[in-house]
């Protein structure tokens, strides 16, 4: 959930910060005030394009910063993903944008790309509005809300899908590999130069990790000179004092007295030591010599390696990858038709299984849709839309990482009328109410954190007013909510409101402003939602209307 928003500089507001808590947020205020720049900047925090234009007039950056806290099913997921950026269950969200056309976005102080940004607050916030640019709408992405239905009401669905998927991943593999077959048919005639290119590799017979190993043998072999001297100065100058060292020792020996027995142990230690460092310095350095008849043949090795990186990768691993490759298409060129209908063979093998798993996901889609059809349709109607009839088509296609099911909402809106898709044959009034219908039903499955409703009552009142503020009222028990609307009846149901206004600063220049208003505020702004005026008799209709949703 948004716990505050912080704004600077973006459109008329100058800077303002906003608390929001859980259950329903209501924002109103009078049409222009500035409503829509709050979801502006909700928007942006999402993810949504730069809005460079809104920059407050004479001001280089506009700044918009949400605290967020993450119930401990989110955290625990949006940790494990991103665990450089997330911590604890406290999520610190910002976009600047300056004058420039540059703008930064932050998770927690963090600098990151727009599209992690994304991914991970559309699983925090969900903005609706009154226009069908929202996922409802979209045929490509109606199948995902079927499949939630029946992965929170049928345990088996999600093992079948998973069995699916993986049989699909298979599928997929295996028709690459036919692909790579069909792309040698018109490399028949080059076999006779794999065929020496295979002969050039094997005759190398290259090791694993054998580039890497010369150049490392080479390269100590060949500083070998330049400490060699050094090292047999060493050992003359160690040597000569080594002799002093020893009748220093020795004198030591003769010496009789508990005072020193002490310092003459450490002496002698030291001295044994010494001749062990000397000992193990001289024997590398005696393997070194033995090694230096090696050099002439690491270099001839590594100039022939040389010669094949260049044709046929940079580093080991890459050569023999390349020598496989090279060998196995040989095998396939020399028996092209046999392996070309064995890979096919195996893709149809493949095709049946996929068809036999995918089978079992269009029935169960089949059950869910009915259910589906009925539960969208009676909310539609519960909103005022008696005669509409909401249904899902369930068409066949081609293999793909869902099945073999193409799901498309459509919608009937009058008796006897003709099915269409969403898109389009809702009005703009229509796609509200079909747009909270929809929410209702799949947001009770799996609540999302904050869900927005941006003037999503537009063209309704009445009884219906009532019955949409009903059905937002039971979203914003699972959901924090936050609504902008104009609707007395929607005014009634928030639990926290939020004022906008505008005010003229200095006699200079105009501002948006939020406040926090009490309940007898909001009895007022109901009032005047109602009848224009607040007297007596309106807010005794305010009152009335607020009472029946706080008893």
């Amino acid at each position: 959930m948004i716990k505050t928003l912080n704004i600077k500089n973006f459109a008329l507001i100058e800077d303002i910060s906003l608390n929001f808590e859980n259950g329903l947020n209501v924002i109103l205020g009078e049409t222009g005030a500035g409503k829509s720049i709050i979801i502006d900047a909700l928007s942006m925090l999402k993810g949504e394009k730069s809005q460079f234009e809104k920059i407050r007039n004479g001001e280089n950056k506009a700044y918009i910063e949400g605290e967020f806290i993450l119930d401990e099913s989110l955290f625990k997921e949006l940790s494990e993903e991103y665990e450089d950026l997330i911590s604890d269950n406290t999520l610190i969200i910002s976009r600047t944008l300056d004058i420039n056309n540059k703008s930064t976005q932050k998770i927690n102080y963090h600098p990151v790309p727009l599209s992690i940004l994304k991914r991970i607050m559309e699983k925090i916030i969900d903005i609706h509005s009154q226009h069908k640019n929202n996922d409802y709408f979209i045929s490509s992405k109606q199948i995902k809300f079927v499949d939630l239905f029946l992965s929170k009401t049928k345990t088996s669905f999600n093992e079948s899908l998973k069995a699916y998927q993986d049989k699909y991943d298979e599928y997929l593999l295996e028709l690459d590999k036919l692909e790579e077959i069909k792309s040698l048919k018109d490399n028949i005639e080059d076999l006779e130069f794999l065929t020496y290119q295979y002969e050039e590799l094997e005759k190398a017979n290259i090791q694993e990790g054998e580039i890497e190993k010369i150049d490392s043998e080479l390269k100590e072999l060949e500083n070998f000179e330049d400490f060699s001297i050094n090292i047999q100065n060493f050992e003359s100058a160690y040597n000569e004092a080594s002799s002093s060292l020893f009748e220093a020792k020795n004198y030591l020996s003769k010496i009789k007295s508990e005072t020193f027995n002490d310092d003459i142990e450490r002496f002698k230690e030291a001295y044994y030591e010494l001749d062990d460092v000397k000992e193990s310095i001289m024997t590398k350095f005696n393997a070194f010599s033995e090694d230096l008849n090696k050099i002439e043949y690491l270099r001839s090795r590594k100039s022939l390696l040389s010669s094949l990186k260049r044709k046929y990768g940079r580093t080991t691993s890459e050569i023999l990858e390349k020598f496989n490759e090279i060998k196995e298409n040989i095998k396939i060129l020399n028996d092209y038709e046999y392996n070309l209908e064995l890979q096919n063979k195996v893709i149809k093998e493949k095709e049946e299984e996929l068809t036999s798993l995918a089978s079992i996901l269009t029935e169960l889609r089949t059950i869910a849709k009915f259910e589906l059809q009925n539960r969208v349709t009676n909310e539609i109607q519960e909103l005022g839309l008696k005669n509409a009839k909401f249904a899902i088509n369930l068409l066949n296609t081609d293999f793909n990482r869902n099945g073999v099911d193409n799901i498309v909402f459509i919608l009937c809106t009058n008796l006897g009328g003709r099915y269409l898709p969403l898109q389009e044959t809702a009005s703009l009034g229509e796609t509200s109410r079909i747009n909270l219908a929809l929410k209702t039903v799949f947001n009770n499955l799996n609540p999302v954190e904050t869900i927005i409703f941006d003037e999503i009552d537009t063209g309704i009142s009445g009884n219906i007013a009532l019955v949409t503020a009903s059905k937002i009222k039971d979203i914003s028990k699972y959901s924090q909510t936050i609504v902008i609307s104009h609707l007395p009846q929607m005014i009634a149901t928030g639990n926290h409101h939020l004022l906008v206004y505008k005010e003229v600063i200095d006699n200079t220049y105009t501002a948006t402003s939020v406040k926090e208003i009490s309940k007898d505020s909001v009895i007022k702004e109901i009032a005047k939602n109602i009848t224009g005026v607040v007297n007596d008799d309106s807010i005794k209709v305010a009152l009335n209307l607020y009472n029946e949703f706080h008893k």
